[in-house]
């Protein structure tokens, strides 16, 4: 198998790692490719990024009220 983060994964496709990645393991290599899109246009001075690891995406919140969502107008 292949051993990410400290975690044991078996040869073949893996559908998603406990920090939100998808990979393909083999005798030779691992490549994975990220689950979720990083936040860069949003109100900085208000919110806040904050990962959130079910949805494996990044929720902007507001700083004061991180029960409130900020708009996100871009993301890579």
């Amino acid at each position: 198998g292949c051993m990410l983060d400290g975690k044991l994964y078996p040869f073949g496709h893996i559908e998603r790692t406990e920090n939100c990645y998808r990979c393909s393991c083999s005798r030779t290599a691992l490549g994975c490719c990220s689950l979720f899109f990083t936040p860069l246009s949003y109100d900085k001075e208000n919110c806040k990024v904050v990962f959130n690891k079910t949805s494996c995406n990044y929720d902007v919140v507001q700083k004061n009220d991180p029960s409130k969502e900020c708009s996100v107008h871009s993301r890579v």
